[in-house]
């Protein structure tokens, strides 16, 4: 900022005397000063009010040395004016002192434009220096007040608030107060109230802790869930009307249930069976079992029994619901990569291809459909073992068939890279 813009801040005019000079800064500083102004950040506005009154008074006192210098006149009487001719007068005299006058008045305008220059750069670097200062001890303050806050906490106030105003640098608002304008009558008491900004850092601060807190609690919480999750995965949950052709034969019991005299509920109870035993069936009528159990005959609810016998459901560790069969070409496992394998199928049976990585890769599995074919683009880049699992129904807890199932491996050893490769799966 120039000389000119420092006038122009203080709102005065170039010619102004030192006195009209200190009374607008007075004016302005106890409009804009930092106590006056709680909810506004008005100190970079007041410190630069300060270093304009410094360099406007400066260079007003600057100005008052040489006010006794006395401009020379050029023009003077001529003495034969009267003869009614005019003639030149020329002093070597007078042309001395002019140019000392010159001289002496360039000197004195190169002293100030220095002055003015080193004062200019002071100013500025006086001012960087304070708000870097002044960055520094806010977010210190706004910290020590966070977790001093339940500490200092008084009815006069935040301890330390008093003292904010000497942290700045920056005068109290009663050095600034006219002693004929504003001075009280009576001395009253004085109320210090709570400092709107300490109030708001407090505030903020407890804001971040709880919404810390909760960020925690929050994942503590969906870990937990997700374990709990992963670890008591429920089973395929019981569906109505799902494989009758399996239905009649051989069945066991998932629960303790009741031998019913009739397909109700609500009828007499023949006998209580036992989990986990045998019983023939001989016909099915909507979700009830017409059963034979040690030789009595009733009526069992269908989702109280499984299919197949006890025997074969403990050999392959498939209890409970089979579950809806998967979709053709549906991926059991995880697989991402790009080779691409062309399945030609024409097996009459549902199948099961497994992949067997070489290279340490989670095993996956195709679920494939009888006579259909399937294109696969995800098989990952290495070398597999291909394994073809034939059966009927298919349980999606032990993830096998539970009937007629045959393994064969078709082929020991391939490798899948970027090129297409076929294969055609027969009943041999």
């Amino acid at each position: 900022m120039s000389l000119i813009d420092d006038y122009q801040l203080l709102e005065i005019p170039t010619n102004a005397s030192e006195q009209e000079a200190k009374s607008a800064f007075r004016r302005l500083a106890r409009k804009y000063h930092p106590d006056k102004n709680p909810d506004t950040d008005t100190t970079e506005l007041f410190q630069r009010l300060q270093a304009a009154y410094e360099n406007v008074q400066n260079a007003i006192r600057q100005g008052a040395q040489t006010a006794d210098w006395k401009p020379f006149s050029f023009t003077q009487s001529d003495p034969f004016q009267t003869a009614g001719f005019r003639h030149h007068h020329f002093d070597s005299a007078s042309d001395k002192e002019q140019e000392a006058f010159i001289r002496e008045r360039q000197r004195a305008y190169e002293e100030m434009k220095r002055n003015n220059a080193h004062q200019e750069k002071a100013r500025n670097e006086a001012i960087k220096a304070a708000r870097n200062t002044l960055n520094e001890k806010r977010i210190k303050a706004l910290y020590e007040e966070a977790f001093k806050a339940s500490e200092n906490f008084t009815s006069e106030g935040y301890k330390g608030s008093s003292n904010q105003q000497q942290n700045y640098d920056i005068p109290p608002y009663q050095s600034f107060i006219d002693d004929e304008v504003e001075q009280p009558t009576e001395e009253s008491p004085r109320v210090h109230a709570v400092k709107l900004d300490a109030a708001k850092a407090a505030f903020r601060a407890a804001t971040y802790i709880a919404c810390f807190a909760a960020g925690i609690y929050a994942t503590l919480y969906w870990q937990d869930q997700t374990s709990a999750s992963e670890q008591d995965e429920p089973s395929p949950g019981f569906v109505a009307g799902l494989y009758p052709q399996f239905r009649i034969g051989t069945n066991h019991t998932l629960q303790a249930s009741s031998l019913y005299a009739e397909p109700d509920r609500t009828s007499k109870v023949i006998d209580n069976l036992p989990a986990q035993v045998d019983i023939q069936v001989f016909k099915q009528q909507g979700n009830w079992l017409s059963i034979r159990y040690q030789n009595k005959n009733g009526w069992l609810p269908a989702q109280s029994s499984g299919f197949g016998s006890i025997s074969n459901a403990r050999k392959t560790g498939c209890f409970g619901y089979p579950g809806i069969a998967p979709d053709h070409g549906e991926l059991i496992g995880s697989a991402q990569g790009n080779s691409r394998l062309r399945i030609l199928n024409q097996l009459p049976t549902q199948s099961l291809l497994t992949f067997q990585s070489f290279d340490g890769k989670p095993p996956f599995s195709i679920y494939l459909n009888k006579k259909q074919a399937f294109a696969a683009n995800f098989i990952p880049r290495g070398q597999y073992r291909l394994v073809l699992e034939t059966g009927s129904l298919y349980h999606h807890a032990c993830q096998q068939f539970l009937f007629n199932d045959k393994q064969r491996i078709i082929l020991d050893k391939v490798d899948f890279a970027s090129t297409e490769q076929t294969l055609t799966l027969s009943n041999l």
